[in-house]
């Protein structure tokens, strides 16, 4: 029996439900197997069509359903750079070379949000030995210099040293400029753990930064305390994580690094700075303390060839005499155009460096 009210049927063009119309719903009480009576054959039924007057076989299947439209791409690079909390090491009176790597950094890092950190200025602002010390032993540095000159091939091992130095001017500016970043790391986190990316004006990321960046991020293990961007290498690596990253004992430069808390916390807590900033960073990771790692190839270079516009003096510079002929890089070891020394020495946008200079990049006097 047919009610008041005929039974709904699902339209399929439209998606909706629509009452039965007369002609249907009288089909659908007519007893089975009675015959049709005879009249005139009515006209076959055009398919519904939308207001719009298109048919919906017309509209293009990826727009049918609302499952098959595609959802954006996220750019990881892009994003990577946005959330990236950044600072510029920078002395007050070298504009000139904040106003450069700003530069560099708008060309090659679009996004990245950069703030500028005063440096300390080691001849003119008194620095706490609690801080920083006066002197440093040559040991340890000499222990992976050598190991350094054994890896490339050189034969030099008789020219290096263990000294006392006393730290210059320079170096202790710089480590001094270090320690106020790392406190800047602690403050802006807060309770979070997020990171802060380091850099000394000097710095200038390659072309691949952002996309490189984001798959060392990527495959980096929980345990990092600090992702050098740009290294010069003295050991071997102890292990590589991936086709860009690989784990660090001892390297050099603080050209560019990625600080979590947990570091800056843990490099605070064992002040003072006894060695160059970058020599005592590197022991603390030698010796286990913190977790370090690199990203390979380096996406931060030196704007300069090393010691080339710098303001710093280093202690172990010419610790051998001023006459002395020590190799400390395949360029002054092999010559200029040997091939071991190709790409080596001045760092401009687009050079590959693969320069293992020994002492510290800082440039605060």
């Amino acid at each position: 029996k047919v009610g008041d009210e005929p039974a709904p049927r699902a339209c399929a063009a439209r998606g909706a439900v629509r009452p039965l119309g007369v002609r249907q719903a009288a089909k659908a009480t007519k007893p089975k197997g009675q015959k049709r009576s005879p009249g005139k054959r009515s006209p076959k039924r055009s398919p519904w069509r939308r207001p719009d007057g298109r048919r919906p076989d017309a509209i293009p299947r990826p727009l049918r359903t609302r499952r098959t439209v595609a959802i954006p791409r996220v750019d990881v690079a892009k994003t990577v750079l946005l959330n990236l909390r950044t600072v510029v090491v920078n002395l007050d009176r070298r504009p000139d070379r904040m106003e450069g790597c700003a530069t560099r950094l708008r060309a090659r890092c679009p996004g990245l949000t950069f703030a500028r950190l005063s440096a300390t200025d080691g001849r003119a602002t008194p620095i706490s030995a609690s801080e920083v010390a006066m002197s440093w032993h040559t040991s340890r540095n000499v222990r992976y210099q050598k190991i350094r000159s054994m890896r490339k091939g050189w034969d030099d091992l008789d020219t290096y040293h263990e000294r006392t130095l006393p730290l210059s001017p320079g170096e202790r500016g710089c480590a001094s400029s270090h320690i106020h970043a790392w406190r800047h790391c602690l403050e802006s986190a807060g309770a979070a753990e997020r990171p802060l990316l380091v850099l000394e004006d000097d710095a200038a990321p390659t072309a691949e930064f952002a996309q490189v960046l984001a798959r060392a991020l990527a495959s980096l293990p929980s345990d990092a305390n600090l992702l050098y961007l740009g290294y010069s290498q003295a050991a071997d690596w102890r292990r590589q994580v991936s086709a860009e990253l690989v784990e660090a004992e001892y390297v050099w430069t603080t050209v560019g690094y990625i600080i979590w808390p947990s570091c800056a916390r843990a490099l605070l807590d064992r002040l003072p700075v006894n060695e160059p900033v970058d020599n005592w960073m590197a022991g603390l990771c030698a010796q286990g303390t913190i977790k370090a790692y690199c990203v390979r190839p380096k996406i931060v270079l030196q704007a300069d060839a090393w010691n080339v516009n710098s303001d710093v003096a280093h202690s172990d510079e010419h610790y051998w005499g001023p006459c002395s002929d020590i190799r400390h890089s395949d360029v002054l070891y092999w010559g200029p155009d040997h091939p071991e020394a190709r790409g080596v020495g001045g760092c401009l946008l687009g050079a590959d460096d693969d320069s293992d200079s020994e002492a510290s990049a800082c440039e605060f006097a």
